[in-house]
């Protein structure tokens, strides 16, 4: 099956269930302003996909980012590098992100889709549907064992296009932010935790990330949002040309969201300092550290929902 294509009033979304059940593309419908990242190198990793281009790469992340068009993945049941879990030698961001999903059914402004792992003994059935300027994405996790597993899932949209095309502010609910504790840092000691949203350094510079710089300013921050509260949302505003994306989600395992942030700041492939990036992603774990663990975590036969409510407005 091509390409799936949601559209409301307002929205306009392109779906594909042949790989990964990823959202490529999220537009407005009187614009065409899209909010999702495109990278630059999308029509190759496209040809890739479809076997109508050679792939180059055997590491698993080389080979995974050789594949990536951008848009919104969900990373299950491994989020990051490749691990064992179960038993199960699982790659760079798990198996849902590279799967082919059976659609179960498709109407204009909703398609329901299904994946059946291989990894771990796990169903996953997505829904997703649009109404004027909203998304939501229903998501039921069935453990289909007598086992209990844990494992994770990383929600994640990467942010493009007209949403970043010059001065952002981000609001969140979250209180704190942290540093990863893997990565190497000029804004602070990796693995520090900050208040939300100023990060303090060594050197007595403080970076904001509720203001992020418009271009050429170049940026690199990589850690992950705690402390969300009662209510999970953030809410991601371009100054310039007054495009909203406002997400909350409703999950008792989704404690933290990564924020990865990619302004035209890595040197090294395949980004070149030729994107601009960032995204925050409802996460079932930290980035990475001693203390890193899922909290997803299900009994036998047990099931979970995950929801996720996206508003965009654009004026």
């Amino acid at each position: 099956m091509s390409h799936l294509h949601l559209k409301s009033s307002e929205l306009e979304l392109v779906i594909d269930a042949n790989y990964g059940a990823d959202i490529l593309s999220i537009k407005t419908a009187d614009k065409h302003q899209e909010v999702l990242l495109q990278t630059p190198w999308a029509d190759r990793a496209e040809a890739v996909i479809r076997q109508e281009q050679r792939s180059i790469y055997l590491e698993p992340q080389a080979h995974w980012m050789e594949r990536y068009r951008g848009g919104w993945q969900m990373i299950c049941p491994v989020a990051g590098p490749p691990r064992v879990i179960h038993g199960a030698p699982v790659g760079f961001h798990g198996e849902a992100a590279i799967s082919t999903w059976k659609v179960n059914n498709l109407e204009s402004t909703s398609a329901r889709m299904q994946l059946d792992f291989f990894s771990l003994p796990i169903r996953i059935e997505r829904e997703v549907s649009v109404d004027g300027n909203v998304i939501e994405i229903t998501d039921v996790i069935t453990n289909l064992s007598n086992l209990e597993l844990e494992f994770d899932y990383s929600s994640h949209p990467a942010f493009g296009g007209a949403l970043l095309e010059g001065e952002v502010s981000i609001e969140t609910s979250a209180q704190k932010f942290h540093l990863d504790e893997e990565s190497i840092s000029p804004h602070g000691i990796s693995g520090s935790t900050h208040d939300w949203p100023l990060v303090k350094g060594e050197n007595g510079k403080v970076l904001d990330l509720s203001r992020l710089p418009s271009p050429p300013t170049r940026l690199g921050v990589f850690g992950w949002l705690s402390d969300f509260g009662s209510k999970k949302w953030y809410r991601i505003k371009n100054i310039d040309t007054n495009i909203t994306f406002e997400m909350e989600w409703e999950s008792e395992f989704l404690d933290f969201a990564w924020f990865w942030l990619e302004f035209n700041d890595n040197e090294g492939s395949p980004w070149f300092r030729n994107v601009r990036t960032f995204a925050i992603e409802p996460s079932s774990t930290q980035t990475s550290g001693e203390n890193r663990k899922s909290i997803l975590q299900l009994k036998g036969n047990q099931a979970t929902t995950i929801k996720q409510i996206v508003r965009i407005t654009s004026s």
